[in-house]
């Protein structure tokens, strides 16, 4: 588990600042001899790290990378498939040196980023009317 935690925390630093302040908080809490608060947020901290440990554990993610077109029709890259995993490679180096990740942190992300809020809470109409109203401004704004 520490192993697949060592990993996971300097990719996703998030998590691990949870972790940390979850961990500052039960030190404090144990200084004031507040037992029972203590017991609650060591209960929090243990479920967090087991939680993220099950996600991550023996799971590999693939995903296909496009890359740039060029204007010869001899010289077309194929797309390139990466395969991540905690186990063997959490991150890959392309020939660029740009790091590529990815995980389930990386679907959740794409999940929560494509949703609508607005159309969620006030339903289509409103968010149509805001996207409006936003694209209006906007087109004012640059003097169009």
């Amino acid at each position: 588990m520490i192993d697949v935690l060592k990993v996971f925390y300097p990719t996703h630093y998030n998590f691990a600042a949870l972790s940390i302040l979850l961990l500052l908080l039960l030190i404090y809490l144990l200084t004031k001899k507040n037992i029972k608060w203590g017991l609650i947020v060591l209960a929090i901290l243990l479920v967090f790290n087991v939680v993220l440990y099950k996600r991550t554990e023996g799971k590999s993610w693939t995903i296909i990378v496009e890359p740039e077109k060029t204007d010869d029709p001899y010289m077309q890259p194929q797309p390139q498939e990466l395969t991540f995993s905690a186990a063997k490679n959490w991150e890959i180096v392309d020939e660029k040196g740009v790091k590529h990740h990815w995980c389930w942190v990386e679907v959740y992300w794409d999940k929560f980023a494509s949703t609508d809020l607005i159309a969620k809470i006030w339903g289509s109409n409103s968010s149509k009317k805001m996207m409006k109203s936003t694209e209006s401004r906007m087109n004012e704004a640059s003097g169009e």
